[in-house]
C-alpha cells in the first residue's frame, strides 16, 4: 500500500495515484484569506517538513507503513456569500472517504453568541465544510475560522471491505459542528481538534 500526499488542485490524477490503495489530502480552510495559487501550495509542501510529517502521521493512523508518501492532487470548490462559506474538499477520482482529522488553528470571535461557526460532514467524494464568520462593526477587525483538514481516501474498489474491517468510517456523518474557540457558545461546543 502507498499513501499519496495531496495539496494542490491538479486537473489529472497520475497513474501512480490511481494505483494506490490510500490517498491523503491536506487543505487549509480560512474564509478570510484568499486561497494560495497552485504553484505556492506545491512548493510549500515540498519544502515543509511539517507537511510531510502530517502525511506520515495520517498513514500511520490507518496502519500504512511510514515512508510511502508521494505527490497527489485535491480539488477544492469554494462558495462564499456574505457571512457564510461552503467548501468541498474532493479526493482524487477513484477514491472515497475513509477518515479525517480537523485541527482548528484560530477562531475569531472566539466566544459569545456571534462567535464564528464551523461544521463539516463526510461525503463520498471527501468532506463538505460550512463556515459562518459574522460581520463586525467598524474598527472591530476581521473574523475567521482557520482549520487544517487532513482527509484519507480509500480506493473505491476496496472501500466497503475497509469499512467492514474497521479501517475506514462510513461517509454521510457530521465530523465537527462547533462555535468559537472556548466554552459553549449559543449551545454549541467550541472548535478544536477532531479525529474521525
Amino acid at each position: 500500500m502507498q499513501i499519496i500526499l495531496a495539496l494542490a488542485f491538479v486537473a489529472a490524477v497520475s497513474s501512480e495515484v490511481a494505483a494506490t490503495d490510500y490517498v491523503v489530502v491536506s487543505e487549509k480552510v480560512n474564509p478570510v484569506m484568499q486561497p494560495k495559487g497552485v504553484p505556492d501550495i506545491v512548493v510549500d509542501c515540498l519544502n515543509n517538513t511539517a507537511c510531510v510529517a502530517l502525511a506520515e502521521a495520517a498513514a500511520a493512523y490507518v496502519g500504512v507503513p511510514p515512508g510511502t508518501v508521494s505527490g497527489g492532487a485535491a480539488l477544492v470548490s469554494v462558495d462564499r456569500a456574505g457571512e457564510e462559506g461552503r467548501y468541498v474538499i474532493r479526493l482524487p477520482a477513484g477514491y472515497q472517504y475513509c477518515r479525517s482529522t480537523i485541527q482548528t488553528i484560530s477562531v475569531v470571535p472566539a466566544t459569545g453568541d456571534r462567535a464564528s461557526v464551523m461544521g463539516a460532514s463526510s461525503i463520498k467524494e471527501g468532506v463538505s465544510v460550512y463556515t459562518w464568520t459574522p460581520k463586525r462593526n467598524l474598527g472591530e477587525g476581521k473574523t475567521w475560522v482557520e482549520a487544517d483538514y487532513t482527509i484519507i481516501g480509500v480506493r473505491e474498489e476496496i472501500a466497503e471491505a475497509q469499512r467492514v474491517a474497521g479501517r475506514c468510517r462510513p461517509y454521510g456523518r457530521t465530523i465537527i459542528s462547533c462555535r468559537g474557540a472556548s466554552g459553549t457558545n449559543k449551545g454549541q461546543p467550541s472548535c478544536g481538534t477532531v479525529k474521525d
